[in-house]
């Protein structure tokens, strides 16, 4: 596959990701919109979520089984088919009772195979040698391309200056055509690299084969890392009131700060862990590196004194989501550096994904009491627990490395 036909496709899978889960977390910049649109209250907005989370939880597993069980390619195609589809269809028939109908379906087409597919389509795009780069960049895709997408939907939404109902509509026709244009660009030009389509009969995945990633202890160091790194990077989102609550930085500023934290670091920095990874042949020493100063700065948050300086502040903020950033776009790498077979890598990707986002149902409530209880108080709480989850990524991160060096000087000696 030539290089430039190899990036086009990494992009849309980018594209596709990106607006893929921007409908079922829509309530996130369209709230008030969402609410007039399908006529529910508070409760019932939040209750979508609920449902659309707990159906993740339920299909990640049988959803890497597939993965691994059919190409990649198909199930990434008709997937983000089915959510391009939902979103249209949710467009043109908007009331609450559909709105579940629609968030339990993409549950399948979000969580089910699709993103087990998508690593594994990642990684099947290049050798081994490539593979820190390859998730770099995805990374980095998928941040331009939701401000691309959130961009161009806020225009569509313009358009509709008297009528938030019909903006909202637009701007879900946008989510859904950004998902259909991905599938078919994955459908005309998506390949595996040479030596990944290589594949003998006894390679192939075998329903068994769930047992054997069970059964690795790599798995499970895997999913306690993108545990921690996860819960760091969605943690990232307290900085907001705590600049302002504590720094005393002005609302305005602060979502200033917010945007360059997401995007343009998030842009910057996903290729940066690729690229060192692949240039010191180790994800899991990038990750000790990252996870090491991810926790020292925590830490220098910790110790703070009242009034800090807030440029210095700032600055702090800024260096640890840019290490954030750099660590969260290669830990999935870490699954070509410990060896799984290549036919078990949507199986493995369920089990950590299945782990390694609970910190979105676990650290928001944990935080809010902690915030409600102890007020300002509660982001040294905070920082203390993000800390610990930090030396705790770090000594699965130094796992992972450790297992890396020792198979490769066995297969060295033999």
């Amino acid at each position: 596959m030539s290089l430039f036909r190899k990036y086009f496709v990494l992009f849309a899978l980018s594209l596709g990701y990106a607006a893929s889960y921007m409908l079922p977390y829509i309530k996130y910049v369209f709230y008030d919109q969402l609410l007039a649109g399908i006529n529910c209250n508070n409760e019932q907005a939040g209750f979508l979520l609920t449902v659309y989370t707990m159906m993740n939880l339920a299909l990640y597993i049988p959803g890497g089984w597939v993965a691994d069980k059919f190409k990649a390619k198909y199930v990434i195609v008709a997937s983000l088919l089915g959510t391009g589809l939902l979103n249209i269809a949710f467009a043109m028939n908007m009331n609450y009772s559909f709105a579940l109908v629609v968030w339990v379906l993409l549950a399948f087409s979000t969580a089910f195979a699709f993103w087990s597919g998508v690593i594994k389509a990642i990684r099947l795009l290049g050798s081994a040698k490539e593979q820190g780069k390859l998730y770099g960049f995805f990374s980095s895709g998928v941040g331009a391309f939701s401000a691309v997408v959130s961009a161009v939907g806020l225009y569509v939404y313009g358009l509709f200056t008297m009528d938030a109902v019909a903006g909202l509509k637009g701007v879900i026709y946008v989510q859904g055509a950004a998902c259909i244009i991905s599938s078919i660009i994955v459908f005309f030009f998506f390949e595996e690299a040479e030596d990944a389509a290589e594949e003998s009969e006894d390679d192939k995945f075998k329903t068994s084969d769930v047992l054997k990633v069970l059964a690795n202890p790599m798995t499970w160091a895997i999913s306690i890392l993108i545990f921690c790194g996860h819960g760091i990077y969605t943690s990232m989102s307290y900085f907001n009131p705590y600049m302002t609550n504590v720094i005393g930085v002005t609302m305005a500023f602060s979502g200033v700060l917010a945007i360059v934290r997401t995007h343009l670091l998030r842009l910057c920095c996903g290729p940066l862990g690729g690229i060192f990874a692949d240039k010191v042949k180790s994800p899991g020493l990038i990750l000790i590196i990252c996870f090491s100063l991810m926790t020292l700065l925590l830490v220098v948050f910790i110790l703070l004194p009242a009034g800090a300086n807030s440029v210095m502040v700032i600055g702090l903020q800024l260096l640890l989501a840019a290490i954030t950033f750099t660590a969260y776009s290669i830990l999935y790498s870490c699954i070509e550096e410990v060896g799984i077979p290549r036919k078990l890598t949507g199986t493995t990707v369920a089990v950590a994904s299945m782990i390694g986002y609970l910190p979105d149902m676990i650290y928001n409530p944990l935080f809010g009491i902690w915030l409600d209880k102890y007020a300002n108080t509660g982001y040294l709480y905070i920082f203390s627990f993000l800390a610990a989850s930090g030396l705790v990524g770090l000594g699965c991160a130094y796992l992972i490395r450790r297992n890396s060096v020792t198979a490769h000087a066995s297969t060295t000696t033999a």
